[in-house]
């Protein structure tokens, strides 16, 4: 698909502003949802919902979120809640998004995909182990495939669907195709970059209603970090490139979600099983997505992805 006029009513500054409001609101809202926790969590706590199972699940997952968290889903009902105005606004319609169709070769794709994905980051993983890089967890969760086998189709189907069948369609529509790819490419970089830095958090007590700004604060500062931004984000630019690239090579969004599940299942099952040993930055994160050898495998994979499937 290429833009049919190239600079013209470019969909990009919209999708920045969209993102813009989204974490601005996000902030705004996190401190009221906050104190909404807290008030939830004493009504919960009173014993006629002692007994009640989705209440103590609930309970406990109030207990164990901090205001980053509180954070994070206020910037996620800010996405959803705006959506729609969104779509409307650039005009979305069914000729952006990439066929499905044959069912049974994209089937084949996805496989392929999940496969080299996964196996790859796994072998890497164990290769970490091996140097020192990681050492056992106590409790390893060696059967514990359920949530790594959720997250990936979760991630794979969802973002898949936005990132490489929505947005990147909105972008061909009105941009060359190697503008579009690196666009797109950046801003799906981006939103998972957009995150406050690992083991930060605000006390409870000390939350007010500017705290949601403070997270915004240290994220920006996250761009600052040379070292962890050519560690995590390169390795983020890198996974985006590759995945928008099998979606303009396959003509589907079948292989991409194959590809994007694999390196989450990977992620999620490997950090089940593993601690990371500090010191082994910018080569080694702390999972299996942080480092310039992690970056190297994505690229390794995209480029056998892409060739295996030229060859099918």
């Amino acid at each position: 698909m290429q833009a049919d006029s190239p600079g013209s009513s470019s969909a990009l500054p919209k999708l920045l502003l969209y993102l813009l409001v989204v974490m601005l609101g996000g902030a705004l809202l996190a401190v009221p949802l906050f104190h909404l926790g807290k008030a939830a969590h004493g009504w919960l706590s009173a014993p006629s919902w002692q007994n009640v199972g989705p209440a103590k699940w609930l309970l406990s997952e109030i207990e164990r979120a901090h205001f980053t968290r509180y954070f994070n889903r206020a910037v996620l009902v800010c996405a959803i809640a705006l959506i729609w105005p969104f779509l409307r606004w650039v005009k979305l319609d069914r000729s952006l998004l990439p066929t499905w169709k044959p069912f049974g070769t994209g089937i084949k794709q996805w496989a392929l995909g999940f496969a080299l994905a996964s196996g790859l980051l796994l072998a890497l993983g164990f290769a970490f182990f091996k140097l020192g890089a990681y050492h056992l967890h106590p409790q390893p969760r060696w059967f514990k495939f359920g949530e790594p086998i959720t997250a990936a189709l979760g991630a794979g189907i969802v973002e898949e669907f936005f990132f490489r069948g929505l947005l990147l369609g909105l972008l061909l529509r009105t941009m060359s195709t190697r503008s579009a790819l690196i666009a797109g490419t950046f801003v799906f970089a981006l939103v998972h970059f957009l995150k406050p830095p690992e083991g930060w958090q605000i006390d409870d007590t000390a939350v007010t209603w500017s705290s949601g700004f403070l997270v915004l604060q240290q994220i920006a500062l996250g761009f600052g970090d040379v070292q962890f931004l050519l560690a995590e984000f390169a390795t983020l630019f890198a996974v985006g490139w590759v995945l928008a690239i099998v979606r303009m090579q396959t003509g589907a969004l079948w292989a991409g979600i194959g590809l994007h599940g694999g390196w989450v299942f990977g992620l999620k099952y490997f950090s089940a099983l593993m601690i990371y040993n500090n010191g082994w930055l910018p080569w080694i994160g702390a999972n299996l997505k942080i480092g310039l050898a992690p970056l190297l495998m994505v690229l390794f994979t995209g480029w056998l992805a892409t060739h295996l499937l030229r060859s099918r």
